[in-house]
């Protein structure tokens, strides 16, 4: 339930600096909602422009075409903010943003963002950042999908799940399914199969149940550096 998190934008990156008073003020000013995986929470080119953060759970950023094939453009996390672009220039939904799985959204307008923004410095700092984060992930994405095969893309994306061990073995929790995994690096859930078949009998990783283990980490970057190029 929505109420079990306190109403609270405390665990929000953005607002992380922000006085117990402010950040009071915009928690009252939002409207909170709880989703379930695969319910719709902005739909795609809708013209609202209330800006959402993410409280609790996962969300994915999609496109359809209009044959059904969908493209995952990112997944947020908790603590994360989307919706922005609109509030900040007031354009249609670039993308469509479901849960999932369970989550809760916390909704402020685009007229009470922005004022935030101006008044709060810090804030304003924070969401440059983000802004600029999305931009370099975005770019990173569009030059694989220019310059690497599928096998090598599947190889990056399970090393970009894994973030930056330590030491291996290492356990991804919660590893997508092999379709939700093909719709972020734009091919079918075949082909990832596949390559996940083939990395495990490399010895490079393992399935337990929903997680999946990387055994042998420098072997997979290794992969990766020496990936194919798209023909």
């Amino acid at each position: 339930m929505v109420g079990a998190y306190g109403r609270s934008l405390r665990a929000i990156g953005i607002f992380r600096e922000l006085s117990e008073d402010v950040l009071d003020r915009l928690s009252e000013a939002c409207h909170w909602a709880a989703f379930h995986g695969g319910e719709e929470i902005v739909p795609y080119l809708d013209e609202n422009d209330d800006v959402y953060f993410l409280v609790s759970g996962n969300a994915q950023v999609m496109i359809y075409s209009r044959t059904g094939k969908a493209v995952a453009f990112r997944t947020i996390e908790a603590g994360s903010l989307f919706g922005e672009l609109a509030a900040i220039d007031h354009g249609p939904r670039s993308a469509r943003v479901e849960a999932a799985g369970p989550c809760v959204v916390a909704r402020l307008s685009a007229e009470a963002f922005r004022r935030a923004m101006r008044e709060e410095p810090a804030m304003m700092e924070a969401v440059s950042r983000h802004l600029v984060a999305q931009i370099r992930e975005l770019t990173a994405r569009v030059f694989s999908f220019s310059t690497l095969s599928v096998k090598t893309r599947i190889q990056a994306e399970v090393l970009r799940l894994a973030g930056e061990p330590a030491a291996t073995p290492h356990r991804i929790r919660g590893f997508p399914t092999h379709g939700d995994f093909a719709e972020r690096v734009s091919t079918h859930r075949e082909a990832v199969t596949r390559e996940l078949g083939h990395l495990a009998r490399a010895g490079i990783l393992r399935r337990e149940g929903r997680d999946l283990v990387l055994l042998d980490i420098d072997g997979l970057r290794a992969m990766v550096d020496r990936g194919e190029d798209v023909e």
